[in-house]
């Protein structure tokens, strides 16, 4: 008679877990609930859609406004700071004195304290200030080190997303390939049968087929993983299936490489990372003055108050006065401290000596990015050009060897070798298409902005040159790396 209920029973607790493991998947993933972006999706539209959605950008906009507070401390210490407290305090015994042999109680054994003191800093070496313009520049280097991941998300999405067009293209091949084997194999077949060919032609057709098979698999995997990637760089949800519009814009034929100087000049002026650094000296040199402020005296003005007595609110006091209050400067003045003061100063001169070669190793680092994804450039036009070629007269070879072997006058793995010759020429075609398009893309984040103005859609406020710290360049600087 129980059974029924406790079925019931048992199914509801079940649905219930069912719930909340479905609401616990979506939870962890962020991306499942949010809105798609439109589609076909356009690079243009990914990257703009990637740096509103993409969780890693959003992160560094949170450490701006965390040292947004930092810089809002630093200027709180230049204001006066009140103070309170309250302090009671019970004794065993009754204090008390003696004079003239005379033993007399000084105080009561309950004391009830209430105190407040104002203290404002009027000198202290430089520290105050020294800590304020610190706390300033560690809010720019948050600043450059958001404008780096930009740069990079930007970067990444341009990649991945030419990137999966490729892969998507050479997928096609692929099947392509797959599809123009079957039939030879079928014409193999039907020659075999009449006894114009060997059975060893349809073997190496099987063999070709399933060579062509098993790469099939692997440019359909390599799709998925390339389209996952797309993904979590948009901040959608990783399963999502994008329709991706198709971005094969050719190079201008008219239009010269841009020159390998000026690139790296205007890489100089605008990478958030040399920007970074150039921070990081110049929070140096604050440190430096930081450290010696402790060599200097540090006065306070100071102001206090209290009231103390037998009752809780201690104004009942027999011995003493109740309440009293006091103004008055402090100042104090280090003489000796075994040198840690100079030991600080030298460490600082070190620090930035260290930034500054880092930032003449980061110039030559840049340098080369540059001249490589310039190279890139250059031999992609190139090779695009021959493949553009090459695809034609490989069209024209297997036309001719496929008519050829209809005619028995090549042996078929002739014709297993033309259709290998399409199949590579088309994959180098759109290698070459593609990887113009991504050299741009690695050319583009060398410079940290971008060069195509006709494109400034593409990546919005990234050809934003960033600003230098106001105080100047602290560190060598020249048109090319130092050797």
């Amino acid at each position: 008679m129980m059974r029924k209920p406790i079925c019931v029973l048992i199914l509801a607790m079940v649905a219930v877990a069912a719930l909340n493991v479905r609401l616990t998947v979506h939870a962890a993933d962020p991306g499942s609930a949010r809105e798609l972006p439109a589609q076909p999706l356009t690079l243009v539209g990914a990257v703009a859609y990637g740096l509103e959605h993409n969780l890693g950008l959003q992160a560094t906009g949170e450490e701006i406004q965390a040292a947004d507070q930092g810089v809002r401390q630093a200027q709180a210490d230049f204001l006066p700071k009140v103070d309170a407290g309250f302090s009671s305090t019970h004794l065993e015994d009754a204090p008390f004195a003696r004079l003239n042999g005379l033993q007399f109680q000084t105080s009561h054994s309950d004391l009830n304290r209430w105190e407040t003191l104002v203290t404002q800093p009027l000198f202290t070496g430089h520290a105050l200030t020294a800590q304020y313009r610190s706390t300033k520049l560690q809010r720019d280097q948050a600043t450059h080190h958001r404008e780096e991941t930009r740069l990079d998300l930007i970067r990444n999405i341009h990649r991945t997303f030419l990137q999966t067009l490729q892969a998507e293209k050479l997928l096609q091949v692929q099947r392509d390939t797959i599809y123009q084997l079957e039939a030879h194999r079928h014409n193999a077949q039907a020659y075999y049968a009449q006894g114009l060919t060997p059975q060893n032609d349809v073997l190496k057709a099987d063999v070709a087929l399933a060579d062509a098979r098993q790469k099939e698999q692997s440019a359909a995997k390599q799709v998925r993983v390339l389209r996952s990637q797309l993904n979590q760089l948009l901040g959608v949800d990783l399963a999502a299936q994008l329709e991706l519009a198709e971005w094969d814009r050719l190079p201008d034929p008219g239009r010269p490489e841009p020159d390998l100087g000026e690139l790296f000049s205007r890489a100089e002026n605008q990478r958030p990372e040399l920007l970074a650094l150039d921070t990081a000296i110049l929070q140096t040199e604050e440190g430096k003055r930081l450290a010696m402020s402790r060599l200097y005296p540090q006065a306070a003005l100071f102001a206090s108050y209290y009231q103390e007595g037998k009752n809780f609110l201690g104004t009942e006091n027999d011995f003493t006065n109740a309440h009293n209050a006091a103004v008055g400067v402090k100042v104090g003045w280090n003489w000796f401290e075994g040198g840690k003061t100079y030991a600080a100063v030298k460490e600082w001169r070190y620090r930035r000596r260290a930034l500054e070669d880092r930032r003449q190793d980061a110039l030559r680092q840049i340098y080369v990015q540059i001249q490589d994804a310039r190279e890139q450039l250059q031999v992609s036009r190139a090779n695009l050009e021959t493949a553009r070629v090459s695809i034609q007269q490989a069209k024209e070879n297997e036309r001719i060897t496929v008519i050829q072997y209809q005619q028995q006058v090549v042996v078929f793995s002739e014709v297993l070798d033309a259709q290998v010759f399409m199949t590579q020429v088309q994959v180098n075609y759109f290698q070459a298409l593609y990887g113009y398009q991504l050299a741009w893309a690695d050319l583009e984040r060398a410079v940290g902005g971008t060069l195509r103005e006709n494109e400034a859609g593409l990546v919005g406020a990234a050809s934003r040159p960033a600003t230098r710290p106001a105080r100047g360049h602290p560190a060598k600087v020249g048109t090319l790396p130092r050797q």
